[in-house]
């Protein structure tokens, strides 16, 4: 699974729209014998609206976490 390792924005206030680029790394690029999987950067466009509606979703995830309220819906798994 890849993890974002860093990340900047833009925006455009006439556009109504912010602008991710962002990087990440292989989380089995650590262990012995694995060869890691190279993710190139990406940019993206998110319109104000659904900006909103992540930035809501991932303060409740973080609030979860920092409660220690386990997310039980959802399973986790390795894709390549």
């Amino acid at each position: 699974m890849r993890e974002l390792t860093s990340f900047k924005t833009a925006h455009s206030a006439f556009g109504e729209f912010v602008l991710l680029r962002s990087s990440f790394t292989d989380t089995l690029s650590g262990f012995a014998g694995i060869q890691p999987t190279l993710y190139p950067d990406q940019q993206v466009m998110i319109r104000l609206s659904t900006a909103k509606e992540l930035i809501s979703e991932l303060q409740k995830r973080v609030d979860d976490i920092e409660s220690g309220i386990e997310d039980t819906k959802t399973s986790t798994f390795y894709q390549s």
